[in-house]
């Protein structure tokens, strides 16, 4: 047995003591309500909790990317939230594993080059141009090949490492990797180039992002094989909450288009990957107000997954998105606000909220606060 296996073992057992099956269920059931706009008692909010033990030790970034013992470790201390302490806790945080290889899973099966540097995750290099070309009229890379391959191993580590853990085995998700969306995907392969090919070359812009859609189809029907997700069919564990949508499309690279390309060029992909998976939600980092419009238009839009909360209007979006049934996930108010009832009373329904805060301590002390005054609310 390895020492980062070792680490394991003893982090695994420390969880299972802990585990509260019945708080995780009660979890996932307020995740679940609030994305159906049903009522819910408070909506749900996930600290993403810091690691402040002494007795475990996470890996450095580029250890665990080779691997699977330590990034299973990573991921049970170091993930979205430290689910060592998130079980003591006991917000509303999913206990959620994935294989945490970077953003560029699809963009590898391509032929990128994974390049790591210091302790950062992988860097995408561009392929160029020409291989741009190839790829737009070449056949189908296997959907096994890349570091989906290296995906599949993790979660086959994940399913052995708990065997021997009950509570874990039924309390943990094995959730989808991060596997980006069209655009994303096709700036990395093109690099910042992809702009200007926007204005020179946009039926080649097309012709990329059709292939990458019809690889991340068949990726994500390789990989949900493997996966764990109570929360049921069309909905999914992203970013340690719950999203409505049978993946969610990471979409950051969009907010530096204007929506007249968003709609002409790259919204009829992202259209196309929701019509092939049975619908999706849509992640974003960054001021994306201004497509707001475009993305409420794709059938089967679940929700909007919110990079920074703190750069958008809130309350519009709302008022934008809740007509429609569409939840906001991972919303964040200054933490003198996180108060839940005057939160239902903003947004009523459709909604979840995160916050970062500056400790443990400091969280206990923030969802106390958070549930002050709900015998009022029921």
């Amino acid at each position: 047995m390895t020492e980062a296996e070792g680490q394991l073992r003893r982090l695994l057992s420390y969880l299972e003591e802990r585990i509260d099956l019945g708080h995780a269920s009660g979890a996932r059931a307020r995740h679940r309500s609030a994305l159906d706009y049903e009522v819910v008692d408070r909506p749900p909010i996930v600290f993403y909790l810091p690691y402040e033990g002494e007795e475990f030790r996470p890996y450095p970034f580029a250890e665990a990317f080779e691997s699977p013992a330590k990034l299973a470790v990573n991921e049970l201390l170091v993930g979205f939230t430290s689910l060592y302490h998130a079980v003591d806790l006991r917000d509303d945080a999913p206990y959620c594993l994935r294989p945490n290889l970077g953003t560029g899973l699809v963009a590898s099966m391509f032929g990128a080059e994974v390049r790591l540097v210091g302790d950062n995750p992988p860097w995408i290099i561009p392929v160029g141009e020409q291989r741009i070309r190839d790829i737009a009229v070449s056949p189908l890379p296997n959907p096994c090949s890349g570091l989906v391959s290296r995906a599949l191993d993790q979660y086959a580590f994940f399913a052995c490492m708990l065997a021997d853990y009950p509570r874990c085995r039924q309390s943990f998700q094995l959730t989808l990797p991060d596997l980006q969306g069209p655009f994303s995907t096709a700036e990395l392969l093109w690099g910042p180039a992809i702009y200007l090919a926007l204005y020179d070359q946009p039926d080649l812009v097309s012709a990329l992002l059709g292939r990458i859609v019809e690889l991340m189809a068949a990726v994500y029907h390789v990989l949900v094989a493997a996966t764990r997700d109570d929360l049921g069919p069309g909905y999914c564990y992203q970013h340690a909450v719950g999203t409505r949508g049978t993946i969610l499309l990471r979409n950051d690279s969009m907010v530096n288009l204007s929506p007249r390309h968003y709609y002409e060029v790259v919204w009829p992909h992202d259209v196309a990957l929701s019509a092939a998976l049975g619908g999706i939600g849509v992640h974003f980092c960054g001021r994306g107000m201004h497509q707001v419009a475009n993305l409420l238009a794709i059938p089967g839009l679940g929700c909007l997954d919110l990079g920074n909360p703190e750069m958008l209007d809130l309350d519009t979006l709302y008022q934008q998105t809740s007509p429609r049934r569409v939840a906001l996930v991972r919303l964040t108010v200054p933490q003198e606000q996180l108060r839940a009832p005057d939160l239902a009373r903003r947004f009523p329904r459709g909604v979840s909220f995160v916050h970062k805060p500056r400790s443990v301590a400091h969280a206990r002390l923030l969802l106390a606060r958070y549930e002050e005054g709900l015998d009022r609310l029921r």
